[in-house]
Parts: structure tokens; sequence; C-alpha cells
């Protein structure tokens, strides 16, 4: 029973269990009659009768909501059970302790719950107690199936105060939120007195108003949603820095469109009641002032944040885009700001000697429209979208610039449109009334009489009506064609660092290629560039030279596969994570390099399985580069990239552009590892290079697409550096695969297939914590020559002889009867194995060792899918030629 805890689709089931029993209790709850004076009423009767406006009726309309309400939550956990991950159950805990605390309330307040009712409250909350501990358990075996390691990235970004920062705009803007329930959305003033429409006093003050109920209502879902999502945000900050700051932009996102609802429902009420004849404010825009605060705030910690994580994981430095654009964006906008005060429509009247001058600015059409004529109206209708969007457009210009945006130019673009828009329709509106001021000579009456203009009776007179509108569009028109010859809208380049050639470690992401400031653009000149992404690697040729001359600086002397492991298990302790390996786990993967080009690295998650490959290349200054297997890859057009024959650009994913840059990097030591290789059916996008694997180093070609990649520059052909005849890409002699795997219900099992071709290494336990360690050790730089020279050498002067060992030959005797043999390729493999393992021990006799761990892994391990009559006549056999290690893994099978 205990080990059911620890699998998270049994606690899982659990929960829902739970709250299917909470909600039907619930259900009871509210179908339960409430005492005196309401002995005859229950929560579904008063809901009903909301129109009496009683507080009892208000209270129990919003259980009613709320009740409906919580069958999404039961949904959304059912989802979060199927996907493995646990937001869906906090909603439901969340929502349901919710709904049992108003109940709470409710009962401390008005006391009309009955005593089973108040008995059925508590039962409630105790399960949700239990729900809560469950959920505990679901989250730590939800952890210990992923990798619990934490990196570098991990730790560097959790050591700044960003994510802190982060942390307090999201309370910040949870609190302007929560000011739209107390700042009033409109006022209505009369001689006597004055009415504040505020959402809060629908609760507690009685407010009977339709539409105060209704849009608190609303505002009321939309809240707790914002609520619950910042409970989802935060649980994130304690464990995944990274992914809290991403969702934080989305509740920033979520918290300004609430106050920009407030904000026009304030306007819309405020409008509506004017030209009822009432005299009507609103206060609604403070919060979308408020949020406009935080949005600018937010953008800065996330530009920091960006930048931050480019700089340390990438190697890239992003600017921030050119500010010239945005001062434009920022003038524009103020344009527009002028329209409040400039003569929209000036009425120019003379009379012989007599004359007068109307001028209707902005700011007095938006004032007295409701005395003006309809089209008036309707101008000041535009002037407050205008207003709204140009405002919206210039803050999100300033948050974008801040956030360095990697598409701040569209962002320009936008902000540009929208205030030439709104102007061009400000001015046109003017000369409007201009040609048609014949046309009713009745509405100039009137707005002459409105603004107290007295004309002489005994006098003709005529009157004209003009627009200085039509300067601020001139003057709008003149920012955008300066915009235009300063080429404004051109999309600014990322700037690279050129301390070290793995500034281009992005250069593609997911097959999405990236632009740089070398990059070569296509134009109308016979320019043209089938792959821009490989055009970027071929420009920055001089910077891996530049890499690798540094590196040499710090080149090992005197190498030999002893002092190798040494060093990197010296190296892993005293690294920033404070890994430990012992001699032997290094010796293993050393020399599991030697016997294979292929390693796959499996066991449970958090024992240093993708730590050991990053800090064994970090150690000896090499290169490894991380490709994240995804479960939806089902060919090698995953691994290699696409080809789009409407564009006809090739467009290559990361694997593709890593083995692009080791081919040009051939001194650097290359891993390209392959996370969580078993995602995926490996056979579906890796048979390729299993395939591949078998020929020699120099017949290893990877033909990308049949057509050739042909790139010109002002009409020349220029060929990329690292393929040949334009498609084929050699993989070169420095690079290692190593692949990731967890054995668990996620994951596909792994073939013999692929077994046979690879040296597998098994992690089984957690590593001790390292307690003695010192500073952090310096780097020593062993090129591709040296680490082959050693594993050659440890190979050509190693004295075991595979084919004729005798330990070898009574481990496949005593398999024989489960049809576990091997050939030739497995055979050769043991051999190096065990020649460069003595290697890295040459005062130590570990030849036994060495073939105990190579049998273990390639062989005998394929007991795991055998069926094993008598295990402990099995166990004996082993025990007798003293293969302790065998013996216990078919112990493990027993108990298993």
């Amino acid at each position: 029973m205990k080990n059911l805890f620890k699998k998270p689709w049994f606690t899982g089931s659990l929960m829902i269990g739970l709250m299917l029993l909470v909600f039907f209790l619930n259900l009871s709850i509210m179908s339960l009659n409430l005492t005196t004076p309401y002995s005859n009423e229950n929560f579904w009767s008063l809901s009903s009768e909301l129109s009496q406006g009683a507080f009892v009726n208000i209270y129990g309309f919003i259980f009613v909501i709320l009740f409906y309400v919580s069958i999404l939550p039961i949904l959304l956990s059912a989802y979060s059970l199927l996907r493995k991950n646990n937001w869906g159950f906090i909603v439901s805990i969340v929502t349901f302790l919710g709904f049992e605390t108003l109940l709470i309330v409710f009962q401390s307040i008005l006391k009309y719950l009955s005593i089973f009712a108040l008995v059925l409250t508590i039962v409630s909350f105790v399960l949700i107690v239990v729900m809560f501990v469950l959920l505990i358990f679901r989250t730590k075996a939800l952890q210990e199936t992923r990798e619990q390691e934490r990196d570098e990235k991990d730790i560097k970004l959790t050591s700044t105060k960003i994510p802190l920062y982060v942390l307090l705009i999201d309370v910040f803007a949870i609190l302007v939120l929560i000011t739209t329930f107390f700042i009033p959305l409109y006022a209505l003033i009369y001689p006597n007195t004055t009415y504040f429409s505020i959402l809060i006093n629908v609760l507690f003050m009685g407010d009977t108003q339709i539409e105060n109920i209704i849009y608190f209502l609303f505002n009321f879902v939309f809240f707790m949603s914002i609520i619950l999502y910042f409970a989802h945000c935060l649980s994130n900050y304690f464990y995944n820095k990274e992914r809290f700051i991403n969702k934080s932009k989305n509740l920033i996102t979520y918290t300004a469109v609430a106050t920009l609802m407030f904000f026009l429902m304030g306007l819309a009420m405020h409008m509506y009641y004017t030209l009822q004849g009432n005299t009507a404010q609103t206060y609604a825009f403070i919060p979308m002032l408020l949020m406009a605060f935080v949005i600018f705030a937010f953008s800065i910690f996330k530009g920091k944040f960006d930048a931050y994580q480019q700089k340390v994981y990438h190697d890239v430095t992003i600017t921030y885009p050119k500010v010239e654009p945005l001062i434009y964006v920022i003038i524009l906008s103020a344009i527009t700001g002028i329209l409040l005060i400039v003569s929209i429509i000036k009425i120019n009247i003379t009379s012989g000697m007599y004359t007068n001058t109307i001028n209707l600015t902005g700011l007095d059409i938006l004032r007295d429209y409701v005395n003006l004529d309809p089209a008036y109206r309707l101008v000041a209708f535009m002037l407050v979208v205008m207003f709204i969007s140009s405002g919206i457009s210039l803050l999100v210009a300033l948050s974008s610039y801040f956030a360095k945006y990697s598409r701040f130019s569209d962002i320009v673009k936008t902000a540009t449109a929208v205030n030439i828009f709104f102007v061009f329709l400000i001015g046109v509106s003017g000369y409007y009334f201009q040609i048609g001021q014949e046309i009713d000579r009745v509405i100039i009456m009137n707005i002459f009489d409105f603004y107290n203009i007295n004309l002489p009776s005994d006098l003709t007179y005529e009157y004209n009506i003009s627009t200085d509108a039509v300067y601020a569009l001139v003057a709008a028109i003149s920012i955008l064609i300066l915009m235009f010859i300063r080429k404004a809208f051109d999309r600014d380049q990322l700037s690279l660092s050129n301390e070290n050639a793995l500034a281009l470690d992005n250069a593609s992401d997911q097959g999405q290629s990236v632009s740089a400031s070398n990059s070569i653009e296509d134009d109308v000149y016979g320019n043209f560039d089938p792959s821009p992404a490989f055009t970027v690697i071929d420009m920055n040729k001089d910077l891996y030279i530049e890499d690798v001359t540094k590196r040499k600086q710090l080149q090992v002397e005197e190498a030999s596969l002893n002092k190798l492991i040494n060093f990197i298990v010296d190296y892993a302790r005293n690294s920033r994570l404070h890994l430990s390996y012992t001699p032997e786990d290094i010796a293993t993967f050393v020399s599991g390099l030697g016997a294979s080009k292929l390693s796959i690295l499996q066991g449970m998650s958090g024992t240093g399985k993708t730590s050991l490959p990053k800090i064994f290349s970090e150690a000896v200054f090499g290169n490894c580069e991380i490709i994240e297997v995804e479960s939806s890859w089902k060919d090698k057009n995953e691994l290699l990239g696409y080809y789009n024959e409407f564009s006809m650009k090739y467009t290559p994913k990361k694997f593709t552009i890593a083995l692009y840059k080791a081919a040009l990097n051939q001194e650097i030591f290359t891993f390209i590892l392959l996370d969580e290789m078993n995602l995926s059916r490996i056979e579906y996008y890796f048979s390729d290079f299993l395939s591949l694997m078998e020929n020699e180093a120099d017949q290893r070609e990877l033909k990308l697409i049949n057509i050739k990649l042909d790139r010109k520059v002002d009409g020349e052909s220029v060929e990329y550096l690292a393929l040949e005849n334009g498609n084929t890409l050699k993989v070169p002699p420095n690079v290692w695969f190593i692949g990731t795997a967890n054995r668990d219900e996620s994951t596909f099992v792994i073939s013999d297939k692929v077994y046979d071709r690879a040296h597998t290494m098994n992690f089984t336990k957690r590593a001790p914590k390292v307690r003695n360690y010192t500073e952090p050790m310096s780097k020593q730089f062993y090129d591709y020559e040296t680490m082959n020279q050693l594993f050659e050498s440890a190979k050509q002067n190693g004295d075991f002889d595979a084919e004729n060992s005798e330990l070898i030959k009574q481990v496949e005797v005593l398999l024989a009867p489960f049809n576990i043999s091997f050939g030739n390729r497995i055979l050769k493999q043991i051999e190096d194995f065990v020649n460069i393992y003595k290697a890295c021990f040459p005062d130590e006799n570990v030849e036994s060792e060495a073939i105990e761990k190579i049998l273990l892994s390639k062989v005998v391990a394929k007991l795991e899918v055998k069926t094993i009559d008598d295990k402990e006549q099995l166990e004996m056999a082993f025990e007798k030629l003293n293969l302790n290690q065998c013996v216990d893994f078919i112990k493990r099978l027993d108990s298993e």
C-alpha cells in the first residue's frame, strides 16, 4: 500500500474521488433548509429570489454560481491526471477551500446554516485537508519521476533578485485589481447628494442596482480566476523560477485586461447617464493608470531576466532595441494627445465690425458632447477610442522596449499605424463639418445658443467652419516620412558576444532560424540564402578559431586516463554544483566513450544522468549541446530539419546545428546530449544514426535533403563550409552521442537494436551529498586528438582478449538457456571497454571488475525481459564466478 502512494496516478485518482465526494457534500448543503427566518428556504430558492435584493439572496446566488463553477476544477484535475502535473489539483483544492470558507463566513455573519449543514461543511474541510496531504505525496512522486538535479541555470537564476521583484510586482498587480471593488465605477451627482457606484457595496451596503450586481459578479469571477492563477504562479516560484516569470507575464496581462474592462465599463456608464440628462463622473481610470505602472515595472524586470538568461546560459548578449523608433512613437502619441487642446472645430463669425470665434477643442467636445449634435457625439466617441488606443500602444511600445522584445519593430509599426489612423480620422472629421456647414443651419444656431453667442439682430452675419486638426495630421505624416527615411521599421538584430564561439548555441531553436547582425538577407540584386542558420555559423568561423586558441592556453600536459578520471572527480566535487562521482563511475563513463560513439545513461530521476556529461565536457573544456527529445517525434526530420519548397529554404533543427558547428570545430571534444531520449521511440527518429555508426569514421555521411543548397551572394555561388555537395553533412569524429533515459510509464522501452550499438550505464541510486570540497578548479583542455590518442593507446596496449576470456565463456554458458548471446560487435565493445577501464587504474587489478560492469550492462541486463524458473540456482552460479553485481541485479528482478 505504501508503494501505491508513490504512484502519481493512484494519489491523483484518490484526490479526484475525494473532490467528487466534497462536491456532493456541497450539493447536500445547498439543498438543506436554513434556520429561522428562512426555515423553508435553501440556497437554491434564495438565489431564485435575487430580485428581492436582500443580502441573503445575493449570498445564495453567489453560492449557486460558485457551486456550478466548481465542476470545472474537477475536470481540470482529470486533465492534470492525464498530463502528469498538479495545477488542476491545486485549482480544485483552492476552489473547494474557498467555497467552504465562504460557508463559514456566511454562518459567522448570519447564523442561518443548520447544524447538519455545518457538520457537512466541517467534513468537507477535513476531506480538503486530506486532499492537500495527497497533493504533497503526488508532488513528491512526480518529482521522483523527473530530473531532480539543479544545474547551473537554476542556481544562478535563484541567486538573483529578479524573481523576487517579479513576485512583488505580481502582488501589487493583485492589489490594483482589488481596488476595482473599492474605487467608484461611476458617480451620479444630484442636487443634495452624490451616489457612488462601488462594487463592494453590493455585498455590504445592499446596493440593488442591477448593472452593479451583474458587473460585480462578473468582476468577482474574473478576480477569483486571477487569484487562482496567481496561486499557480506562486507554486512555480519555489521550484522553477524561469517558469514563474513566464507565468507572471500572463498574470500581468490578465490583470491589465481586467482593469481595462473596468475602465470601459465606467466610461460606458458615464456616457449612458450623461445622455440621460444626469450629471455623472467616472473614476474607473484610476486602476488602469496604476496598472500601467505595473506593466512598465514588469517589462523592465522581464527585460533584465531575458538579457540575464541569454548572457549567462547562451553566451549571447541581447541589447536594447534602437531607441530612435521608440522616440518616434512617443512623438506621435504626443501629437495625438495635443488634439485635446487643438481646435478640432473652429467657427468664425463675422458681421460688419463684429467678430467672434467658437473653438471646440477635444476637451470641449468630450465635456459638452451630451448637449451637442449626434455628429459631435460621434467625434467624442472617436476621441475616447483614440486616446485609449494611443495610450495602450504607447504603453506596449515602452514595455516591449524595456523587455527587449524580439519583435519590437512590429510593435512600432502597430503603434505608428494606430496614431496615424486616428489623427487622420479626426482631421477628416474637421473637414466634414466645414463641408456640411450649410446643410443644417439649425445645428449651428443651437451651438451659438449653448455657448451664449448673442448675434446682432439687426445685422446680417456670416460664419465659417474650419479645423486646426489638419496641422496635427501634417505633423504626424511628417514623422511617418521621417521614420521611413530613417528606416525606423527595420527589424532590430541581436548583438552577439565575441568572447567565444559558443555565442551561437541558440542559432536555431526547435527548427526556427534566427537573424543575427551578420546574417545574409535576400534581396533583388541576386542574393539568396537557402539556409541562414548555416550562414550565421560560417560567418563566425573566425570566432571559433579564436575560441580554440583561448582553450589551448589551458591545454593539459602529460595526459593519461588515470589523471583524467581523478581530475574529473575532483572538478565535479569542487564545482558550483558539488557533484559526487567515484573514480569507478567516471572510468565506466570514459570506457564507454572509448568503446562506442553512443552512450545511454539510464535510471531513476535525480541520480545525475544529465549532470555527468555536462560536468565532464565542462571540465575538459569541451562542448555539450543539449537536445530535448519530444514525445511527438516520429521521424528523422525532427532531428535534422525541414525544407520548405515554397520559400526554397532549409530550416535545420538544434541537432543539425550542433553537428554543423562540431564539423567546423573538430579540435573540440563534443557531446550531443539527447535528453530523455526514450520519450519517443528511438527507432522512429534515430534509426539512421544507429546504422550510420556501423560505418567507418570517414564514411559517416548524413544527407540532409535531396536538393543542393546553393547560396548566392551578388550573383556568385558560395558553398556552405561544412556541407558536401550542398546537402550532405559528415558526422565529425569529435562527436559523441549521449542519451539519458528514464524508466517509467511515460517512456518507451529501449530495444535490443539500440542497446547492442550503445554503451549503457545504469544509475540505480542517489549519489551521496558532497561535504568536503574546496574552491572551484580550473578547466583543463583535452582536445579531440588527445582524447582519441588515450582511447587508441589503451586499446592497442591492452592485454585483455575477450574471445578467450574464461569468465565470459562461463557467463555465456549460464545465459544460453535463456537464449541470450552476443555477436562480434558486442564482443569487441567488451574488449575495448575492459582495456580502457584497466588503463584508468594502471596500478590496480581491475580486470574482473571491468568485465562484470560491461557484462552486466550489455548482456546480463537482458534477463530483465526473460522468465527465470530457478532464480536461486542462477544466483548461486553467478556467486561462484564472484560476479556479485550480477547477483544483486538478479535479486532485484526477484523482488520486482
